[in-house]
């Protein structure tokens, strides 16, 4: 007897679900990308219970007919395919008949749709992929396709899903992925009965993305408009002072489609190289307009990832276009040696990096560095000091960031902050989904002095300087959103490390002799001062020996 079977359909669907399916927010995007191969000019989004108990679209596309209803969730029925050829030049967001009948295997759906020739609209009610209920239902020409109960009958599929603020995180990001890439469809998204995202769909990309980002974000926005050969690029380029700890805000798209693509992900961080600190990444959204025939989407269960012919060109093109629409100009490389005589105290002397009163935190402790004595500068960053027994070379922005750290891992080691109240509210860059993550986590972010009303910053602890409000609240929503939570030692250390870092002395800025002097009397009183938050050195050591044994005076 066979020990090898055929799978029954259903089991089929069950396990294409896992691929296709694996959360809520894949399953709306399946269901908002039907609407919009539909041709829809108009959709509305509603969501319940971060999906699991209810997601539903309507649209105003042009329908499906009593057959095509009960066809579209059979699996691996389409209208987008017909033939190999097909393949090759794809046009639609979906085209393998799989997400509707995934989908329908792991919930419970029910479908209203009509053709602007039929009289009354279908109905068709699925649970678990076995039709129920189908009859004649009243409805205005287009689509309404309601999940609900997701996974009631998949009870291990559960696993996969985060805390619910992950959840609608997602689905925010999902929505905003999709209406960045319409902008001729005006899309709502209402999550529990209240509308947190709204799109007008006048085709007006900048003021698109200001809808998603606030108009603050989009401030000073650079964009570019190129073509190489046949394909077209444009780019919008938030301004580099407003960044982001993940990459999560770096978007590109491909003939309509929203994709991930490594190569060209990283293409767009080098275009911001030498405006971003380490670790920190732009809000940047790239459009590319293509023969279908150059990439082939169908690689990735989700059609997220995409093979491209001649990615690295198309990566190089992207990088230099931002070059130089930050620049104005082709950016050249930056000579690392510079003349010493350049950094001599002819320059005006700058603020120091830590206020007076902010010192007071370091411990009055014997020093923890051996006294040297400063003798010179090299390349604009490395501060060169001697003593006895050998040669120092310290990293100016290192050194820094350990000193800003400690101050604020200090002022963070308590548990409730003292609260400034502002008379005007402070205005902030962040998007509807970080403005969820704050209303979550408002009783949270209170207790660390961050006094949040009706979406507005009206209060902030009276350890925080002006200047470093975007930095704390754009780590602190960061932390939430990757942890889900909030953790008292993760956040201290991840809030401290972040303000430190984008508040030290940069690389190549000159300093004064008197800032140098500062600079080293704080790193002396550190707990650390060897090494910067993120473990790199802050200072190296030549000993003499050392020196002797490069120019062979010993063995």
């Amino acid at each position: 007897m066979s020990t090898i079977i055929k799978m029954n359909p259903r089991l089929a669907d069950m396990i294409a679900a896992g691929e296709v399916v694996d959360r809520p927010s894949s399953v709306l995007k399946e269901l908002i990308e039907n609407a919009i191969d539909a041709k829809a000019s108009i959709i509305t989004v509603e969501v319940k219970d971060i999906g699991m108990s209810l997601m539903s679209v309507t649209d105003n596309g042009i329908g499906m007919d009593n057959e095509d209803v009960v066809l579209a969730f059979d699996r691996h029925a389409t209208s987008k395919v017909k033939q190999e050829s097909d393949l090759s030049h794809i046009h639609t967001l979906g085209f393998r008949g799989e997400a509707l009948a995934a989908i329908s295997a792991v919930s419970k759906v029910d479908i209203v749709s009509k053709t602007k020739d039929m009289a009354e609209g279908i109905r068709l009610v699925l649970h678990a992929g076995k039709i129920v209920a189908k009859q004649m239902h009243a409805a205005n020409t287009g689509t309404t396709l309601t999940v609900s109960d997701l996974f009631y009958n998949t009870p291990a599929r559960f696993k996969y899903i985060k805390s619910e603020q992950k959840e609608r995180y997602q689905i925010i990001d999902i929505f905003n992925r999709l209406a960045l890439a319409n902008p001729k469809i005006a899309l709502k998204l209402s999550v529990d009965n209240k509308v947190v995202k709204e799109t007008v769909g006048n085709g007006d990309l900048k003021q698109l993305i200001a809808a998603i980002y606030g108009t603050k974000v989009t401030e000073n926005m650079n964009k570019f408009d190129e073509n190489v050969q046949k394909i077209n690029i444009k780019g919008y380029l938030m301004n580099p002072k407003v960044v982001r700890s993940s990459k999560k805000d770096i978007s590109l798209f491909i003939n309509g489609r929203y994709i991930r693509n490594y190569r060209l992900t990283q293409a767009i961080i080098e275009g911001y190289h030498s405006f971003l600190m380490v670790g920190k990444y732009p809000i940047a959204m790239i459009y590319i307009a293509m023969d279908p025939s150059l990439f082939d989407v169908n690689v990735h269960p989700q059609k997220l990832e995409v093979r491209l012919i001649n990615e690295a060109l198309l990566a190089y093109h992207i990088e230099n276009f931002i070059k130089r629409s930050l620049t104005g100009e082709p950016q050249a490389i930056r000579e690392t040696l510079q003349d010493i005589n350049h950094f001599s105290e002819s320059y005006t002397p700058q603020a120091l990096f830590l206020a007076d009163d902010e010192e007071t935190f370091l411990k009055q402790s014997d020093q923890k560095l051996p006294y040297m004595v400063y003798i010179g500068t090299y390349a604009g960053t490395y501060l060169l000091f001697q003593n006895e027994t050998g040669l120092y070379l310290m990293d100016q922005h290192a050194a820094a960031e350990r000193v800003r750290y400690e101050h604020y891992y200090d002022a963070l080691a308590h548990p409730v902050f003292a609260v400034k109240e502002r008379l005007i509210p402070y205005e902030l860059n962040l998007t509807a989904a970080d403005m969820e993550t704050i209303e979550h986590h408002r009783q949270a972010l209170l207790s660390f002095g961050f006094h949040f009303e009706d979406q507005k910053l009206v209060g902030t602890p009276t350890w925080l300087r002006e200047h470093e409000v975007d930095i704390a609240i754009e780590s602190m929503v960061n932390m939430l959103q990757e942890n889900d939570a909030i953790d008292l030692k993760k956040l201290r250390d991840y809030l401290a490390k972040d303000i430190s870092c984008k508040g030290a002395i940069k690389a190549n800025k000159p300093l004064s002799r008197a800032e140098i002097d500062h600079l080293l009397s704080a790193l002396s009183k550190c707990e650390n001062p060897y090494s910067c938050p993120h473990g790199r050195p802050t200072i190296i050591k030549l000993s003499e020996s050392d020196i002797e044994r490069m120019f062979k005076r010993i063995v």
